[in-house]
This record gives structure tokens, sequence and C-alpha cells, in this order.
């Protein structure tokens, strides 16, 4: 009996903190409305709403439970907000809002963070397109990196269509939950076609540092080589934070699919860690297309590899190389190289981008990545051994002649200490780290010759 009662106990303990993890922080009928001129649900409404009372009207025809939905007209490729009444959030909060819909339109959810600058003081997911008489459940989450009193949370709509009533909603639920901090490999890493991210859909804060950046975002990568860069398409918070090449930053965001390419966006909060970090070395490859999933928004270089088609260089920096078998897109998005000459070899550095027409190419970021080439270059092996894996006190790591300093960073790409090193061999004292994984990045000469990662118990 006594077993019994430990188990109940435990049971009901889990439960109160999967409660707590997961508090209701708003919920709405729509039953409940002003009673004199301008009619309008109570709960809603906020000054962020651009719903004008006689476009959002109650629905009293099969609400999807009694007494009244709210019917949501916005006939124009241009949205309308209607949004909450104040409610309180909190940084690293996750908000899941769950609702019901039918009707025919676009329909999404944001959230207004009560910031004064307009340009990030708004995040919003992606549109849901609906077009059905039958009621059906709709979850999206988004991620607040702010404390703030005078949030609003959004329905979002546009293009609705008055043949099946415009967009009918009813039964909103807001829940807040934690948001989890996930490296770039694991958001990356996933080998079943079509290699959808194990996070897609998900609110995440990752991080790592800038390799390069344009008008609509930014890639960053928090270790070397495959599975460890990630494109960031966000402009407004980029911008706010006044990101640069080689700053270290953390990001909340929504891990997405673009015709099967991960990206982040619906970003929350973008912040600057550091600036003037070293670069993690571009991987060398031999070929970037569809199959080169593992390379998505890494930084790579080809070398010495023939030009076979230059008809885009002129006009668009667009230029493509062949590596014998098969053929890699280069440029035409960070910078353009306009010179490029069929039967000239090339050295090429870029990030690793999906752009017109869904082809995966290089994108060079500047002047420096685009070189005549003089020769095959070698790439040396790296043969660094590090042990024990996982660690507990100390770290040990061979063969690191040459190397200068060892950088041990977090999964954020955050550096958390830097050692000074001479010799063929280090013992790092790893007792103090938290429990969790790290990234041990070998540097000599202002630049990353080798990351590895390892476990602190």
């Amino acid at each position: 009996m006594k077993k019994i009662y430990i188990i109940m106990i435990a049971a009901l303990m889990g439960l109160m903190i999967n409660n707590k993890a997961k508090a209701q922080i708003f919920t709405s009928s729509f039953d409940s409305w002003t009673t004199s001129a301008p009619i309008k649900p109570t709960d809603w409404f906020g000054v962020k709403t651009s719903f004008i009372a006689d476009s959002a009207t109650q629905y009293t025809s099969a609400p999807h439970t009694p007494t009244y939905a709210i019917r949501l007209v916005s006939r124009t490729a241009s949205h309308r907000r209607l949004t909450t009444q104040p409610l309180t959030i909190t940084a690293g909060s996750t908000y899941t809002i769950t609702f019901w819909v039918k009707g025919h339109g676009s329909i999404r959810t944001g959230l207004f963070n009560g910031g004064s600058n307009s340009a990030t003081a708004y995040a919003y997911n992606s549109y849901l397109p609906i077009n059905s008489t039958t009621w059906a459940q709709q979850t999206q989450t988004i991620a607040s990196d702010t404390n703030s009193s005078t949030a609003e949370f959004i329905i979002s709509v546009k293009s609705s269509f008055a043949d099946k009533e415009d967009i009918q909603v009813d039964d909103v639920n807001i829940t807040a939950g934690t948001t989890q901090t996930v490296s770039i490999h694991d958001i990356q890493y996933s080998t079943t076609s079509p290699y959808v991210s194990p996070y897609a859909t998900q609110v995440v804060i990752t991080g790592g540092i800038v390799t390069a950046k344009y008008n609509r975002g930014m890639f960053i990568q928090s270790g070397y080589g495959p599975w460890n860069g990630l494109y960031v398409y966000d402009s407004a918070h980029i911008a706010s934070a006044s990101i640069a090449r080689g700053d270290s930053v953390t990001i909340t965001g929504t891990v997405s699919e673009y015709l099967t390419y991960t990206e982040l966006g619906s970003i929350s909060g973008v912040t600057k860690v550091s600036s003037g970090n070293i670069l993690h070395p571009a991987y060398p490859v031999t070929l970037v297309n569809a199959s080169t999933e593992s390379l998505e928004g890494v930084l790579v270089s080809m070398t010495n590899m023939p030009c076979v088609n230059a008809s885009g260089s002129a006009a668009y920096g667009e230029f493509i190389l062949y590596n014998g078998t098969d053929s890699t897109k280069t440029g035409g998005l960070l910078y353009k190289y306009t010179t490029a000459a069929v039967g000239t070899h090339y050295d090429v550095t870029g990030v690793v981008y999906l752009a017109y027409g869904g082809v995966m190419r290089i994108e060079p970021r500047d002047v420096n990545d685009v070189s005549i080439s003089s020769g095959i270059k070698e790439n040396e092996q790296n043969n660094v051994s590090m042990y024990p894996n996982p660690a507990t006190s100390v770290l040990n790591i061979a063969n690191i002649e040459g190397i200068q300093q060892i950088r041990i960073s977090n999964l954020l790409g955050e550096t958390i200490e830097n050692v000074s090193v001479s010799g063929n061999a280090a013992a790092i004292n790893v007792s103090k780290f938290n429990s969790g994984i790290y990234f041990i990045s070998l540097i000599n000469d202002n630049s990353v010759s080798a990351t590895r990662k390892f476990i602190k118990q």
C-alpha cells in the first residue's frame, strides 16, 4: 500500500510540474461581448487591433462552442490584426496558441511585445490557408525574449472570401512554457529523406558566429563542417542589433523548412554576445547540390574548379563550376563576381544557400572569396584526439602541435574559456563547468583549425 501511495504522489507531482511548465495565460470562447456600440468581444480589441468593429462581428451560425464565435473579414492582400487585451509575457518563454477555425482565407498568429520599435515589436508565424466549412483546430507557437506587461497576442487575417463567410474563429487558448536551447547541429541533423529538421515548427533558442549576412538574413555557424550551419531569415532584428560578420549571437525563433532547406524564422529576438570572433574555417567540398543536405548554411570552399558556364556572370554574378562529374552553381546573392570566364579554374569560398528556383549553391561573400586558382591546395588531415569523453574533471587533448589556443564554447557558441597552450598536448580542468555539451576549437594564427565536441558529466 505504501508503494502505491508513493507512485500516486509521484504521478501527482509530475502532473503539477507539467501544468507549471504549460501555464494557461489566456482563454477566450468569444461569448462575452459589449452591449453598446461598437459591439465587440470584451477580451479582445487591444490597442494594436486594426479590424474595425463591423469587420469583426459576432458569429452565431454553428459556432464551435456556444454561444458565439467571431467572423473576421479582410478581403485584401494586406492583413488586419485582432489583438487581445494587454497580457504579461516573460523573456525565455514560448507561447502555444491553439484555436479553432473555418471559412475561406489566410490566418496566422503573432505577438506584439509592447515595445516602441515597430520593426522589432511584432513577431508573426506563417499563414495557414483555410478553405472549409468544418471547424478544425490549429496550433502555432511563438517566443518572447523580453518582459512586458503590455503585450498583445495577435490573430492576423488576409485574403478572406465571402463564399464561406470569410474567416471564423472560436475557442482560443494560450499557454506559456520554457523555450528550449538547441545546438545548430541538432537542429540540422537528419539523415532520412526528405531531411526535415527534428525541430521543425518548434520555437528554440540557438546561437553561433555570424559567417555572412545580407538584407534578408544572416548565416551562423557553431562548429566546423557538416550540420553546423544555419540560415536565419530576418532583417529587422538583425539590423536593430547591428549584427556584423564575426559576431557571436543568440537567437530565438521557429525552425522551418523552405523547399527542404532548414532555416530559422519568425524571429522574436537577436542578442549580440560578442564581436570580432574567429570564424570556423571553410569546409572543403567538391560539389554542392540537393544531395548535400548536411552543408545547409555551412561555410565551404572549392579549389581549382573549372568554370563551364559564365553566361550569368556579367549581369548577375553567377557562374557554374564542374568537378568532372557534376556541377555547382555559384554566386549572385551576396557578392557578384562579374568577370568569370569559361575554362578558367577558380578557388571559391562561400555559404551554402538555396535560391533561385530551389537550387543549392555556394554564395561568395565578397571579393576575397573568389580568385583564379594557382593550383590544387592540399588539405591537411587533423588527427586530434580527446579523452575521456564524457569528462568529469580533466579533458585531455593530444596531437595539437602548432596550436596556440584552445577555445571552449557552449551550445549557443558563447565562449566559456580560452586556454593558451604549447607543445603537442593539453589537459583542461572542466570540473567547474555545468553538465552539458561543449565545443573545443583549436586556434592557430587567429584561425580555427579544428572543432571537437565533448560532454561534461
